[in-house]
């Protein structure tokens, strides 16, 4: 196993979102799935932009272990994620500003607007408030998944998981792009045409939605 090919990977994971404005400062924390059992994090406190392999933590799946740099306070959230969704192996959450104008907001996020919305975000729920890095927030987040690919987290943020880097990234600005598509329509009073149901489900049929 290359540990440091998935560092590099997650650090360069970091760096994209901090360059693309999906994260800023020491907020947000993002993992990447090594094996069965391990998984790798951001440390507490990085800055997702600048991060370095030595800002990283290993921590184990099963067990609430780690070596490496002090893991992110998020490490039970991400952790539930794995355990209960053996397809993921990317974990991103992040606090960009339109997902989070959402968050803290009461509107939900529709997922019939447009191709892309469609193909990417998944499916989308919310968790009430909890309080950051809490084994609440990590049992809500974990039950969440379970038939969700994208979990609103109240009055904090969003975090979302796939198969790759690159899906991930997809499913992030995605999710944002919706996010401050539905602001700027609110804002301006522009009201957004859904696309029929039975167009929705054709093209989920048809291969295009990723979950």
């Amino acid at each position: 196993m290359d540990l440091d090919r998935y560092r590099q990977e997650l650090c360069e994971l970091g760096r994209y979102l901090g360059e693309r404005g999906l994260a800023w400062g020491t907020s947000g924390n993002i993992s990447m799935r090594v094996d069965e059992d391990r998984f790798l994090i951001s440390a507490s406190g990085a800055w997702l932009g600048q991060i370095t392999p030595e800002r990283t933590a290993l921590c184990a799946i099963r067990q609430e272990e780690s070596v490496g740099a002090k893991p992110s306070v998020e490490t039970p959230m991400h952790r539930a994620i794995y355990r209960a969704r053996p397809d993921a192996q990317v974990v991103v959450h992040v606090s960009p500003p339109y997902s989070t104008l959402i968050a803290c907001s009461s509107l939900s996020i529709p997922t019939d607007l447009n191709i892309e919305n469609i193909f990417y975000i998944g499916r989308v729920t919310r968790v009430p408030y909890i309080q950051p890095g809490t084994q609440r927030l990590a049992a809500a987040v974990g039950e969440a998944v379970r038939e969700h690919e994208t979990v609103i987290l109240s009055n904090h943020g969003v975090i979302t998981f796939h198969v790759s880097v690159p899906d991930v990234l997809m499913r992030v600005e995605s999710f944002e792009m919706t996010c401050r598509l539905i602001t700027l329509a609110r804002m301006a009073n522009i009201p957004l045409n859904h696309l029929p149901a039975e167009e929705v489900e054709a093209l989920r049929n048809a291969g295009g939605y990723r979950r």
